[in-house]
């Protein structure tokens, strides 16, 4: 009998093993979602922006980049590695959310409400339209987010090229979670906006009286 107490004893430890990770199993993590915030402290300048107030401004097309398309929010862990977190992600469709974003800042900064998405827009007639080629948009968790955009103001009638810019913007993290590389991506979205309504106010201001 004393020789079977160690297999038995073995036996007990095994079992209570399996116990233990069905219980974790059972147990699923928490996925966290997340969103770009408007920045509705920016106010445009009343003289400026109010060219355009009365103007129909439509925003997109939007290229996006392919290793952005997907729900889980990437992070850079090295000169050329992502990261894709299983536990954090978009609420939803980075890219709309994205469009919605900019649509809303620049509505504020202009101070109008006719600044809408291009798939929306064509019964409002655009006087000009914004297009956007979004080449980079990720960051390091605790480090900086930049977001590189190469953008074009279009008079929608003519088909005339207005203005073309790229904007590259980086905005450094307050802290080391997911959290706070959303907050920075919406504070870089801010500034493409700033920059993007800035040059719209210019553009709206030099038009032609009608």
């Amino acid at each position: 009998m004393m020789r079977n107490k160690p297999e038995w004893r073995r036996g007990i430890a095994a079992l209570l093993t399996v116990l233990l990770l069905a219980g974790c199993a059972g147990q699923s993590p928490r996925v966290d979602f997340y969103v770009l915030s408007a920045d509705t402290r920016s106010v445009g300048d009343a003289g400026a922006a109010g060219k355009c107030s009365g103007q129909a401004i439509s925003v997109g097309p939007i290229s996006w980049p392919r290793y952005l398309d997907q729900p889980r929010i990437i992070t850079r862990v090295g000169t050329n590695r992502l990261e894709a977190s299983e536990f954090n992600r978009w609420g939803g469709s980075l890219e709309d959310d994205f469009s919605r974003t900019v649509i809303r800042n620049l509505s504020n900064l202009l101070q109008s409400e006719l600044v809408m998405n291009y798939r929306r827009s064509a019964h409002l007639h655009p006087v000009y339209r914004v297009e956007m080629e979004v080449q980079q948009f990720d960051g390091q968790l605790g480090g900086d987010v930049i977001l590189g955009v190469k953008w074009s103001i279009i008079a929608a009638a003519s088909g005339e090229l207005e203005k073309v810019a790229t904007s590259t913007i980086q905005k450094s993290t307050s802290g080391s979670d997911d959290e706070a590389l959303v907050n920075a991506s919406s504070m870089a979205v801010a500034q493409l906006s700033e920059e993007v309504g800035a040059q719209l106010a210019r553009v709206c201001e030099a038009a032609p009286s009608k």
